[in-house]
């Protein structure tokens, strides 16, 4: 386990219903706690109410808002200035700068595991 691991939930921000399901299952049967939200406007809310989490993980593209400006938002707080953010995206377009890494899709899940690890402590 990396010492430097938070605790708390890890958040899933993807506006794909299957994709989510996915990744929350694969987290989840991994052994981390997982909460989700459909968008970037539905991830502010989840963390209003959970608190900080150990790592989000946000697609770039979805509707209402997107993961750039749920990221933008997320960087106004002080207390989540540091929070680490993984972006995901289908797209060739270079992931925003203050992100701690970029999955491409589709992407190995022993990756995402890897990248989660890092950050997460598990239940």
């Amino acid at each position: 386990m990396n010492p430097l691991a938070r605790r708390g939930p890890l958040l899933v921000v993807e506006d794909d219903p299957g994709i989510r399901e996915a990744l929350t299952g694969l987290l989840e049967e991994a052994g981390f706690h997982v909460a989700a939200a459909a968008n970037g406007k539905e991830g502010l809310q989840v963390m209003a109410r959970l608190g900080l989490p150990c790592l989000v993980l946000v697609d770039l593209w979805m509707p209402l808002m997107s993961g750039c400006e749920f990221i933008s938002h997320l960087r106004e707080h002080p207390n989540r200035r540091n929070l680490p953010v993984v972006a995901m995206t289908a797209s060739e377009s270079p992931a925003p700068a203050d992100v701690e890494a970029c999955l491409r899709k589709p992407f190995a899940s022993s990756a995402l595991l890897d990248l989660v690890k890092a950050h997460c402590t598990r239940k």
